[in-house]
């Protein structure tokens, strides 16, 4: 942050209305002055040109300011919005976007344009003469009509930018939103849960913040909807409420998994959309809590670059996080959160009181998605079983891990030299030579069931890892591998990351734990066949913080069958993991193939006070 510019939440509530109209302005006061021109717009670098990265950055914001006019709020920074729009829909303006074409960046925007001109026609087309109306309506209609689209949520921008051209008056192509719908609706996986796209694609982020939403704002703001459509999208989104509310731990924190991740607050956007759609999926109060403790865990974070805009990364600014879709104007989709400032400060969503979440199991299975959730210890965890596309940057990180934490988050890989390079927390990496790693990235076979998580998985083609993720009590979690091959393989197994500044860390036997503030990691390895030590990962790795630490257990294996075992524990309430007894061979999602294994004598285990081991 520059010195002269304020927190945009300092001196804030973040409680009623009021507040977070005042929020979204802070927010937005630094993009007065951001982006002067492309040259600014040229790092970080991203698939698309500087200009269309321009587009992004002038229509991201809509997400939120089109809400808040709809709302009734006042925004000093229309005229300079409604210049860049006009600038960059006329094909004989310099600053021209270009024509929107398939597989197209302009698409994605051309959502968010859409949407802002259906919510808020008075800011962003009557005060247009009738040819710079004229040229927004004719490249709305191109980027509608593109030819071809990702087969994910793409289908849906076409659908928003429908919206915005019908609800001004103008003409639209026929068919096409029952198109886009109808191929949508094959994603949908039952229970409410949404895949980005056919087959195997994850259920992630992008079920929320892009399938469940987009549809929720067609129930809610196109005039003639189909009402079967309607009626389907209010269940299914209702259903998958109940589900999704396991993502969010009690203070506010959600999962870091998955792709996008640098959107941040567009986490709690499906709790808005609801509100906005008028589907009371769970008590209002509930809704709103969820929606506000995400915004404000959000507001705690170091999330701004140093002229006061949103910057690209996770909980601080990171490049190693990122896309290569992410430009320095894609973190303002989290602006999506902010569509409940469409709604009447007499809507009950603003009336009532924030409530916390509602009491959940210790164990939740979410099969669909891959995940199983644990709450206790202070936050939430998914054990997880889940698959990527390889196209994404630092797929076995965001999708591969065995476990995403809402208070310990996740690491990516920074190079493809070392350990500590390959993000090896909450996995099991293996390796041919010591120095290029190996982790899971997609698996040949899974399941789930409140007992636990089995995957089959091949680092290599010749190589297959059996592995059993099992819930153990609060905030831990036995993992058990079967390894097959034909070689001699190096491995390293994490259990999760700590701030490194103010840790404490001990290793010796076979655990490894780390200790920082109410943070506490450990491991243990439960057959004798590892030793513990504590690991410092890259730089930068992780998304919560800079600097880490972290426990790990290693081992050399010759080629051969294997079983390995471990003892992952991690509280964020000032417990201290490993203390209580586990006798993690009753535990009933156990393998029965396990072998009789010998144990390490109890008593040689190291623990918080053994001297680290020599690295």
């Amino acid at each position: 942050m520059t010195r002269n510019r304020p927190h945009p939440f300092s001196g804030n509530p973040s409680s009623s209305r009021a507040d977070w109209q005042r929020a979204l302005l802070a927010l937005c006061a630094p993009l007065a002055d951001a982006y002067p021109d492309d040259a600014a717009l040229a790092a970080p670098g991203t698939a698309y040109a500087p200009r269309v990265a321009r587009l992004e950055a002038t229509v991201r914001p809509l997400w939120g300011l089109a809400p808040f006019a709809a709302g009734g709020g006042r925004y000093d920074g229309w005229e300079r919005v409604r210049r860049a729009v006009a600038a960059g829909t006329d094909p004989a303006h310099p600053e021209y976007w270009g024509e929107p074409a398939a597989m197209d960046q302009r698409l994605v925007e051309a959502a968010g344009l859409g949407c802002a001109l259906a919510l808020a026609p008075g800011e962003l087309w009557e005060p247009f003469s009738g040819a710079e109306r004229t040229r927004l309506a004719a490249w709305l209609r191109a980027a509608a009509g593109a030819e071809r689209v990702p087969d994910n949520n793409w289908h849906l921008f076409p659908v928003m930018a429908e919206l915005g051209l019908t609800a001004v008056g103008e003409a639209s192509e026929p068919g096409l939103v029952e198109r886009a719908l109808a191929r949508v609706e094959s994603f949908h996986r039952g229970g409410g849960w949404y895949s980005d796209g056919p087959d195997a694609k994850p259920c992630d982020y992008y079920g929320p913040w892009a399938l469940h939403l987009y549809t929720l704002l067609y129930t809610a703001l196109a005039p003639d909807a189909d009402p079967a459509v309607v009626a389907r999208v209010r269940e299914r989104a209702a259903l998958f409420a109940g589900e999704f509310r396991h993502w969010f731990a009690a203070d506010g924190a959600a999962l870091p998994f998955g792709r996008s991740l640098t959107y941040r607050f567009a986490q709690c956007a499906f709790w808005g959309a609801l509100a906005h759609a008028g589907v009371q999926a769970l008590p209002w109060g509930v809704l709103r809590g969820l929606w506000a403790r995400n915004l404000r865990w959000w507001a705690r974070q170091p999330v701004f670059a140093a002229d006061g805009t949103l910057s690209v990364g996770y909980a601080y600014p990171n490049l190693f996080m990122s896309e290569q879709y992410n430009a320095a104007g894609s973190p303002y989709w989290a602006f999506k959160a902010f569509l409940p400032l469409a709604l009447p400060a007499g809507h009950p969503f603003w009336t009532a009181e924030e409530e916390p979440l509602p009491a959940a199991d210790a164990v939740h299975a979410q099969p669909g998605a891959g995940l199983l959730l644990q709450h206790g210890g202070g936050h939430s965890t998914a054990l997880a079983a889940c698959d990527a596309d390889t196209w994404v940057r630092n797929a076995p990180a965001k999708y591969g891990k065995f476990a995403y934490s809402t208070a310990f988050g996740c690491a990516v890989a920074t190079g493809p030299l070392g350990a500590e390079a390959a993000a090896p927390d909450s996995a099991l990496l293996l390796s041919e030579d010591g120095l290029y790693w190996r982790s899971r990235i997609a698996c040949a076979s899974r399941s789930v069931t409140a007992d636990g998580v089995r995957a089959r998985w091949h680092p290599w083609p010749d190589v297959t890892v059996d592995t059993w993720l099992l819930p153990a009590g609060p905030g831990r979690h036995v993992r058990v591998h079967r390894l097959v091959t034909p070689r001699p393989l190096h491995t390293v197994e994490g259990g999760f990351a700590l701030p490194r500044e103010g840790a404490v860390t001990g290793a010796g036997g076979r655990e490894a734990r780390a200790v920082c503030g109410d943070l506490a990691s450990a491991v243990r390895d439960l057959t004798g066949a590892r030793a513990g030590e504590v690991m410092f990962p890259d730089p930068s790795s992780h998304l919560l913080w800079p600097r880490t630490t972290l426990p790990v257990l290693r081992c050399q294996l010759p080629p051969g069958e294997h079983w390995l075992a471990a003892d992952v524990h991690a509280t964020a309430d000032g417990g201290t993991p490993l203390t209580e007894p586990l006798d993690w061979r009753a535990l009933p999602g156990l393998p029965r193939a396990l072998p009789a294994l010998e144990e390490q004598p109890p008593g040689d285990e190291g623990g918080a006070d053994a001297p680290p081991r020599a690295r």
